[in-house]
């Protein structure tokens, strides 16, 4: 199908067609500028470079109209604080204001997700509100970076800010800020970053002025109503397509840092018509440690599972989508805690294992349209002082990304990090790392055999060592997938788990732990082994010549060839020996079957 009859069909049946695309696609092309003001304004490499932030615009109504820049774990959870914000402060929102939220237990995620909050007036009257969430470097508590494996509670792990007006008549109000600043461990930093994002909202602003300008206040209402209501009529289409039935799926977390209890994540999908009912009664009572997810969060996970397998990519994502699925979770438990339990891991670890927890559940019913697990994270957080400059630092380990899982006619790409942010993380160019922070990469590069074989296997995980050069230097692991590695479907196999060591090779070599802090000294090695994505099928139907592609370019080794996929190469251009792999094929599946 061609980009136009895609564009023809993605409207289909709407009230009116043309209008709706024009309007929608315009919100779309607004949400994009955003993101880039937010790229050329801050100053955070996990910005400028990582693009750990997501753009987003909600309607007069505080529903999510548009929101394609940015990561998938910030899908729905910015409408909730946007919620927050306008139930806070009814009646005294005007405009020129900008108000500020990071509260995980009033529509936030964890601490280090800001978010800033702009309404857009025109004629007078409320119409949009132009949203930025994005993760600081630091906002205090026990550890720099503010992710801590020994936090027992919320107030660990930094300032919690609730719905809080930040700017007046367009001018910050500086007592506020400065409160802010100085509860953290980079307030320059911090502050230039926040500006960036208040930016970014400013450039929806205009542009939204300009769009009410061209359609009018009526129009363009109307239209966003039409849009809502086109997204749920094409969601209830696709969930009705379903058998009507109950499917369950389970995942689990390695621990929560202070146990080595396994912790499980319980879901059970009913579909009935053309709604869906989404409950995780039976997962695990919330936790000591850092990995409790609120419920703003969990809800975030179920509806990338949904927009990720049920609905196809032409659908409008924005609020409409999410009516007809219906989310409960029992309060106490780790998908819908309690305050003041910490939930600083809560977007990466926990928000992977309730993606899991759906997609397997799914994979019931649309087994074609499901991948294999996806890595889950195993960077380290390293802070401390910058012996070329004197200044604190803080890096996150965004180069230690792992591979996606396959699925159905599709292996799955190397080195693109954990499963619910899809992608939407970018490792940051190395040389620049070396410039911004005191360590030198000694390598990154693909993993032999770390993906999970299948018919179409998972992709490679891309191991990565630095050299740490500043005197006394911090780190902290946050991470999960020791203990249970991207699962394989439909007889792939697993991914690799995920390690982490300190002096790999070396005099003082450790193993560390997936949630740990470490005190280091000059001249530590720190390499991250993160896991390759799950297989889907079985690695004895996979294509020959892929397996030889696969082979030559070291993705597998021989042996995985051989003994795994039951493939027979031979020659200096390991040509595929088609009689012994058929032979090797033939003996290698009557032994399983036996």
């Amino acid at each position: 199908m061609s980009v136009e009859e895609k564009r023809k069909k993605e409207f289909e049946g709407a009230k009116d067609p043309i209008t709706m695309a024009v309007i929608y696609n315009r919100l779309l092309t607004i949400n994009q500028e955003m993101g880039i003001t937010m790229i050329n304004t801050s100053i955070s490499p996990i910005f400028a470079e990582v693009h750990d932030f997501s753009c987003a615009i909600c309607d007069w109504d505080n529903r999510i109209v548009a929101q394609i820049d940015g990561v998938p774990s910030h899908t729905a959870s910015a409408m909730e604080s946007v919620k927050a914000v306008t139930g806070y402060f009814a009646g005294d929102i005007h405009d020129g204001d900008v108000f500020i939220l990071n509260d995980p237990y009033t529509g936030g995620t964890h601490l280090p997700d800001i978010t800033i909050i702009k309404p857009v007036f025109y004629e007078g009257q409320l119409q949009f509100i132009a949203i930025n969430r994005a993760h600081h470097g630091d906002v205090g508590g026990i550890e720099a970076g503010s992710y801590s494996p020994k936090a027992t509670e919320l107030f660990h792990e930094g300032i919690r800010i609730p719905p809080v007006r930040l700017y007046r008549d367009n001018k910050p109000i500086m007592d506020v800020v400065d409160m802010i600043r100085m509860n953290t461990r980079m307030p320059d930093a911090l502050w230039v970053d926040i500006k960036a994002m208040v930016a970014s909202c400013r450039v929806s602003e205009k542009r939204i002025i300009e769009l009410l300008e061209k359609y009018g206040v009526k129009k363009t209402r109307e239209t966003i109503e039409d849009i809502h209501e086109y997204a749920e009529r094409r969601m209830r289409m696709e969930i009705a397509k379903l058998p009507d039935g109950v499917y369950e799926g389970e995942s689990h977390l390695d621990s929560d840092g202070f146990s080595d209890d396994p912790i499980r994540i319980k879901v059970k999908i009913t579909i009935q018509g053309d709604e869906a009912w989404v409950d995780f009664d039976g997962s695990g009572d919330q936790v000591t440690g850092f990995v409790n997810s609120p419920i703003a969060n969990t809800e975030t996970c179920v509806y990338v599972a949904f927009l990720t397998t049920v609905t196809t990519p032409d659908i409008p994502h924005n609020q409409g989508v999410y009516r007809p699925i219906h989310i409960t979770a029992p309060v106490g438990s780790v998908v819908n805690p309690e305050f003041p339990a910490p939930v600083a891991s809560c977007t990466l670890d926990t928000a992977c294992a309730i993606l899991e927890a759906c997609w397997i559940a799914l994979s019931d019913v649309l087994p074609h349209r499901v991948p294999a697990g996806w890595n889950r994270w195993n960077g380290a957080l390293i802070s401390g002082i910058d012996p070329r400059s004197q200044e604190f630092y803080v890096m996150f380990g965004f180069n230690g990304f792992g591979g996606a899982g396959g699925m159905s006619g599709m292996d799955g790409r190397h080195y693109i990090g954990d499963g619910i942010d899809l992608g939407g993380l970018i490792a940051p160019n190395i040389e620049t790392n070396e410039t911004d922070y005191p360590h030198i990469t000694e390598f990154n590069e693909f993993t032999t055999d770390s993906c999970g074989h299948g018919a179409f296997r998972g992709g490679c995980g891309a191991r990565y060592r630095i050299s740490l050069h500043d005197k006394q230097p911090n780190l902290v692991m946050f991470g999960d997938g020791r203990v249970f590695p991207p699962y394989g479907l439909f007889g792939g196999k697993p991914g690799t788990p995920n390690m982490a060591y300190i002096n790999e090779g070396l005099e003082g070599e450790r193993l560390l732990a997936s949630k740990e802090a470490a005190e280091l000294k000059t001249g530590t090695t720190f390499t991250s082994y993160p896991s390759g994505g799950g297989g889907w099928g079985n690695p004895l139907d996979r294509d020959p010549e892929l397996v030889r592609t696969d082979a030559r370019n070291e993705i597998i080794s021989l042996k995985a060839a051989r003994d795994v996929y039951g493939v027979v190469l031979s020659g200096d251009y390991l040509e595929v020996d088609e009689r012994e792999t058929a032979k090797l094929r033939e003996r290698l599946k009557g032994e399983a079957d036996g």
